[in-house]
This record gives C-alpha cells, structure tokens and sequence, in this order.
C-alpha cells in the first residue's frame, strides 16, 4: 500500500513540475525562463516542488527507521510490514 501511495505521489509531483515548467517551456522555449530571476511565484513554486520531492525521498529513506518501541506500535509496524508476529521483538533484544 505505501509502495501505491509513493508511486502515486512521484506520478502527481512529476505532472505538477511538467505541467508548471515543461510546458511553458514547451511552448515558449528558453523565453519560458528568461524572467524566472524576477518572477516570485515561479521561485516559489519551484521550491515547494522540490521540497515535495524530498520529502518523498525521505519518507523512502526514513520509513522503516519509523518503528517505535512501544508494544501497541510494534504490532501496527509488524502487522503493515507483513512481518510475522514477533519478529521486531526478536530484532530488538540483545
């Protein structure tokens, strides 16, 4: 489920960037660009569509490092994870 939402996430990122840059570009050529320096709402945009993009990657990166240690969490993470009972608390004991 989290490999369709991530999917899903990178898919509607890539149309935004496409569809706020590519297309512009598409059309106009490197005209598209020439005021990108002066254009707030561009910078902006840009930004916040790179700080999506990290954020998707991070959410890749950090998410099994998410599993908390607490009895009714471990169970969640084992049970969305597919792992079979017990398997975090072997994992966890020294």
């Amino acid at each position: 489920m989290i490999t369709l939402a991530l999917s899903l996430a990178v898919l509607l990122l890539a149309f935004a960037a496409f569809a706020a840059f590519g297309l512009p570009y598409m059309v106009m050529g490197p005209r598209a660009f020439e005021e990108f320096s002066e254009r707030r709402d561009a910078q902006v945009m840009a930004v916040m569509l790179a700080l999506a993009g990290g954020f998707v990657t991070a959410s890749v990166v950090a998410g099994p490092a998410l599993i908390s240690a607490a009895p009714q969490v471990q169970v969640f993470a084992e049970t969305a994870r597919g792992a079979p009972n017990g398997v975090a608390e072997q994992m966890l004991r020294p």
